[in-house]
């Protein structure tokens, strides 16, 4: 290796605009050096401001749909279809679930009451399925389904009247034990018992595990829930509201969902009861997101800072060098910050990542200054002349890889997702804010800190392979054999565009959303179409449903039921066969344990004649049930007569069973006294999400298949359109966005590749350079795709950036070595030198910030983590290996 002062690279060499920014470059290094107080006194004052700044003004926006240019077609009418129905904006969607339909419906009632009440938090509180369905639920059973109920109830009339009579075990057991003589005398078929039977044996063996169970009268008569002719869904019901967000907050939904948590524990749903809430919907997920990604941006910040300090200590060797970096690093972050407070004023699930970007790569610039000042010292210069050598040696070079560098950042700033465009502005520029501080801060402090007494430290060496030198054909034969498996792999590549496998899987709100998205008929991404008026929206929603992937469409006039005269006379007629409700006992005192153990042995008695009798009498799937049943009593018996307190067990063992019978029957006598429906008759808060101001009518439109599959939400949204081409909703949302990123990347890639080419030319005047540093940064960007595929790492919104922003990355390696080999005349000297220590380094400290992302618990931080990460090891190979011995081979073309 050269032991004198090297000459200028070849960004200067040529004169020109190379030549001037060398120039500039050195009077600004030079100027530093000289007044390094006054130097970091003004970077003090930057931080001051810039920190005053970023603290009042910048805040995170977790908002997807900020993500995307309002300018996009889709947006236009999903923005539209916002003003015409305000109240399906920014909501919350509260699941309130538990193992008890009725405890699950009225602490859902109680909780959407007590968010009413509270309007400073909460407007526009809707419960889906509240007093109205559970009044009128009846009335939306088709009228076959409606005679099948009422015969139903029919039939159960007197299992209910006997509990009217004694609603305690004793009766139940007793009744039940006057229709197993029935049915084997053959008064009555039986086959109603086998339901029953079922129930209770499920009941006793819940009892014996100390399981919570229900026995639902309503399964029996109505099979489902009662109020509930939904039997998939019962158990769970949704509440829906509007919270009143604060965005002078940072978390501008913090108060209103704190607020919700509190009414919960107040009401008892806390899940101890049996009854849990949980909160979704797009503004809860934005608010975990935002406090996630915040914690964790910051930890990785951190982390990054840390790992970069380390790794600059190991490479620099020298505490004066170190300082220099760090100050440097420290000054721009914070600038950066303060520009991106006052440029942009908030941070998105993206540029929240621009820290870690910027830690990682800015140290690149201070590294290339510090460690070819410390060659130019060892060798023997001053310390003026190293600093101005080295300005005047690669500072050409170090502004050309901050201008590249940050050429794929601006590359998506022109793209239509918004997203990475305001990473783009905040990145690009804190390029320039980095290479700023690398020649006036790190000079500054390199000025200002005395050096050691026994001279410039050496920086670490590495022994790099010299492989590419020595068989520089068969390296290249790896390459393109490298490059031809990469491509074969290109298609391949995937691009998730599910935005909740960006987020936290542990968060509450994701878990829950994907719970419901699982259902299609609580799935959140739907799509819909506005009609001009009622009539319209019914023949449209005709076409819709005879579509496949379409499993329901509903309009305002499908919560007005048809056949309403047929139905309330079979309501009227159904409400005569209704039963009291039961009371304790018809005795003076209710039964003790051994009445109620007797009662069960007698019922056990009955049923075991009843199995004798065989199927002469009664059905097969009676006799087995019968069979189970008393394989059930005769266990609960044995346990009770043995257990401590058998009053408990009974006890616990009746409330099971006839506990809730007389809520279940208030609740029919309710159903059974519906009254006509009419459009005016419909609760207001369904009103306004199915009929605008304007009178115009919304229809909603669910999916048949999984949303959490692409390819069938493609398929949704595409025969959506076919019919109804202005349909919008979420669904459409996910759909388009994912074609904007994927189309952003092709746009950015291909800017990004054509102004890096232009620029290396317009500054080295020298096409065969160029080449040499555009070969291997495309070779490496096709092996990170194709390492991407054999890793299971899809891109997806978080990640889209890794392509173009490693070129920037990839292609300072390549400056910086195809400058120095210039420098060199012998090429095998070139993997000795300080400029291929500072890759290697340059690299590790780069993966080391970005392999604090890869870490986090976020997937959508941890993807692009991971792929930077990736994307910079393969980076450094090929402009370590590859790079090398394209070098070589064109300098013996050259002298052939």
């Amino acid at each position: 290796m050269s032991r004198t002062p090297p000459p200028p690279d070849p960004a200067s060499s040529d004169g020109g605009l190379g030549a001037a920014v060398a120039a500039a470059v050195e009077r600004v290094v030079r100027a530093a050096s000289r007044h390094p107080r006054v130097v970091l006194a003004t970077a003090g004052l930057v931080v001051v401001v810039a920190g005053a700044l970023s603290a009042s003004l910048l805040r995170v926006n977790a908002d997807q749909d900020a993500m995307f240019s309002d300018e996009l077609p889709h947006r236009v009418v999903e923005i539209a279809y916002m003003r015409e129905f305000p109240a399906l904006y920014e909501n919350v969607v509260v699941v309130v679930d538990g193992d008890d339909e009725e405890r699950v419906r009225d602490g859902a009632a109680a909780l959407a009451a007590r968010m009413r009440s509270e309007p400073a938090y909460f407007r526009n509180v809707y419960l889906p399925r509240g007093e109205f369905f559970e009044q009128n639920a009846l009335l939306y059973m088709s009228t076959d389904e409606l005679e099948d109920f009422a015969d139903r109830l029919a039939r159960v009339q007197p299992y209910l009247a006997g509990l009217a009579e004694d609603g305690t075990l004793r009766g139940l057991a007793m009744m039940l034990a006057r229709g197993a003589r029935a049915a084997r005398e053959g008064d009555i078929d039986g086959a109603d018992l086998a339901p029953i039977f079922e129930r209770i044996e499920r009941a006793i063996r819940a009892t014996l595990d100390g399981a919570p169970y229900r026995f639902s009268w309503a399964e029996v008569v109505a099979g489902g829930a009662l109020g509930d002719v939904d039997p998939t869904a019962r158990a769970r019901r949704l509440v829906i509201a509007q919270p009143v967000l604060d965005f002078g907050r940072l978390a501008a939904a913090g108060e209103p969902l704190e607020a919700l948590r509190r009414f919960a524990d107040e009401l008892g749903l806390d899940g101890e009861s049996g009854v849990r809430v949980r909160v979704t919907g797009d503004v809860a997920l934005s608010y975990e997101e935002m406090t996630l990604v915040e914690r964790q941006a910051a930890a990785a910040g951190v982390a990054s800072f840390v790992l970069v300090t380390a790794l600059l200590a190991v490479a620099l060797r020298s505490l004066r060098l170190v300082l220099a970096v760090v100050a440097s690093l420290l000054v721009g972050l914070v600038a950066t910050a303060g520009f991106a407070a006052v440029a942009v004023g908030h941070l998105n699930l993206i540029s929240v990542a621009f820290a870690v970007l910027f830690i990682g790569l800015a140290a690149d610039f201070s590294l290339h200054l510090c460690l070819r000042y410390q060659e130019l010292a060892a060798a023997g210069a001053s310390r003026e002349d190293a600093l101005a050598t080295t300005a005047r040696g690669v500072g050409a070079s170090i502004v050309l890889c901050a201008a590249t560098t940050s050429i794929g950042f601006f590359a998506f700033v022109p793209t239509d997702f918004a997203g990475v465009a305001e990473l783009g502005w905040i990145a690009g520029v804190g390029m320039a804010i980095g290479l700023a501080c690398t020649f006036t801060v790190a000079p500054a402090v390199i000025a200002l800190v005395p050096a050691p007494r026994a001279g410039p430290a050496r920086g670490a060496q590495l022994a790099l392979p010299s492989l590419p030198l020595r068989h520089p054909r068969t390296v290249a034969a790896a390459a393109a054999a490298a490059t031809l498996g990469a491509l074969a792999l290109l298609p391949r590549v995937e691009f998730d565009e599910n935005p909740l496998r960006v987020r936290d899987p542990d968060a509450e709100s994701v878990r829950t959303f994907e719970e419901l998205l699982d259902q299609s008929r609580t799935s959140p991404w739907t799509m819909a179409a506005i009609a001009d008026d009622v009539a319209s929206a019914d023949a449209l929603a005709e076409r819709l449903r005879a579509l496949p992937v379409v499993a329901s469409v509903e309009t305002v006039s499908d919560f007005i039921p048809d056949d309403q005269d047929e139905k309330l006379a079979i309501l009227a007629d159904a409400s005569l066969f209704l039963a009291p409700p039961p009371t304790a006992t018809g005795a003076a005192a209710p039964p003790g344990v051994e009445q109620q153990l007797a009662a069960l042995r007698e019922l056990d008695g009955e049923l075991a004649r009843l199995e004798r009798a065989g199927d002469r009498v009664a059905p097969p799937a009676l006799l087995a049930r019968a069979s189970k049943l008393r394989e059930a009593m005769r266990a609960f018996v044995q346990r009770a007569l043995t257990a401590d307190r058998a009053d408990e067990l009974v006890g616990a063992l009746e409330a099971s069973l006839v506990g809730s019978l007389p809520a279940q029957l208030e609740t029919l006598e309710r159903l059974l006294g519906a009254e006509r429906i009419t459009y005016d008759a419909l609760p207001e808060g369904l009103r306004d999400r199915m009929v605008s101001d304007g009178g115009r009518v919304r229809l909603e439109i669910r999916p048949r298949e999984d949303m959490n599959d692409g390819a069938a939400l493609a398929r949704f949204v595409a025969a959506v359109r076919t019919v109804a081409p202005d349909a919008t909703g979420s669904a459409v949302a996910i759909h388009e966005a994912s074609h904007t990123v994927v189309r952003a990347l092709r746009e950015a890639l291909l800017a990004a590749l054509v102004m890096i080419a232009l620029l290396l030319f317009a500054i080295w005047r020298a096409l065969g350079d160029t080449l040499l540093v555009m070969t291997p940064l495309v070779l490496s960007g096709l092996a990170t795709s194709a390492a991407a595929v054999l890793a299971g790492i899809p891109f997806n919104f978080a990640d889209i950036i890794v392509l173009p922003l490693l070129l920037g990355i990839g292609v300072d390696s390549g400056i910086h070595l195809v400058a120095r080999a210039r420098e060199e005349e012998r090429a095998r000297d070139l993997l000795e030198t300080s400029t291929a220590r500072a890759i290697v380094f340059s690299a590790l400290t780069t993966i080391a910030s970005f392999g604090s992302l890869a870490l986090s618990t976020h997937r959508g931080i941890a993807s692009l983590g991971q792929l930077l990460t990736l994307g910079v090891a393969i980076s450094l190979v090929f402009n370590l290996v590859v790079l090398p011995a394209l070098i070589v081979l064109r300098r013996r073309r050259s002298r052939a």
